[in-house]
């Protein structure tokens, strides 16, 4: 059953009762603890059939965090038999991925199904410098990924003039950031205050990109299309009460220390700066 279950991720992640909340926790010292949840209650139901044996390799698997390059590593094992070989092109950049070891992933499977995206940092100055990082990286990967495979073609092409021989095309599985929704923005914390300001061209990277195939583009516009059915939830929790905050229509939780805003995601994707916001804590 485990084996099933990327088969069918795609095909459920974009349906009504999915969620995305990003969750951030900031502490007196300013240091910062962000997940972002992905939450497929469907996935949940599914592995509720699952065999003793089955459920003690998903609590294994639930207890841990990854890397990027491992957790790619566990999708592949997890996913269909289409898809394995491509963890090969992940290993190639081990060197540049290891950069990024601090950006954790977490697939929990203990009677839900939440995929989890990790950055614990210790001031807003570090989890800033961090998200660039990771901005950074990838565009680096996705740059050399472009020149590895240019290469080849020109090796395969000079081959093929003495063979006569057709090659299938080589894609490049990276894009310039896949987690740019984590990581497309900055914060900003005096103790008192403390903002969240998206940077609209790194947080929509992975949407506008200039080089995507007709058939790359078909499919964005089909999952942003799907998307307004998702729902896209902000829980930020500081050390003291909220005094005020810049978005209307916030819920409060009981103790004031913390607020929840809601959004479909084809919102925020339309209009990122609608995630745009001002805190004021209580002295």
């Amino acid at each position: 059953m485990i084996k099933r279950i990327f088969t069918f991720l795609i095909l459920i992640l974009f349906t009504n009762s999915c969620s995305v909340t990003e969750e951030v926790l900031i502490s007196e010292t300013g240091a910062i603890d962000y997940v972002e949840i992905i939450d497929i209650p469907q996935m949940g139901a599914l592995l509720n059939k699952a065999d003793l044996d089955e459920k003690i390799q998903i609590n294994q698997i639930s207890n841990a965090e990854y890397s990027y390059l491992d957790f790619m590593q566990l999708l592949e094992e997890m996913g269909s038999k289409k898809n394995k070989g491509k963890f090969e092109k992940y290993k190639l950049y081990k060197t540049e991925l290891s950069k990024i070891d601090f950006f954790k992933f977490r697939l929990d499977m203990r009677d839900k199904f939440t995929v989890e995206i990790i950055n614990r940092s210790k001031s807003v100055d570090e989890f800033n410098a961090q998200s660039k990082l990771v901005d950074n990286t990838f565009k680096e990967i996705k740059l050399r990924e472009d020149e590895r495979i240019e290469a080849n073609k020109n090796t395969a092409l000079t081959k093929r003039k003495k063979k006569k021989k057709n090659a299938v095309e080589e894609k490049n599985p990276f894009s310039d950031n896949p987690f740019s929704m984590s990581t497309g923005f900055d914060y900003s914390f005096d103790g008192k205050n403390f903002t969240k300001k998206i940077d609209v061209e790194r947080y929509l990277n992975n949407f506008h990109s200039d080089d995507s195939s007709e058939e790359e583009e078909g499919e964005k516009l089909m999952l942003l299309g799907m998307m307004k059915k998702i729902k896209y939830k902000y829980k930020y929790t500081f050390p003291r009460k909220i005094k005020s905050l810049s978005l209307k229509d916030a819920m409060f939780t009981a103790d004031g220390k913390s607020f929840i805003m809601e959004y479909s995601l084809s919102d925020i994707i339309d209009n990122p700066e609608l995630a745009n916001f001002e805190v004021e804590l209580e002295d």
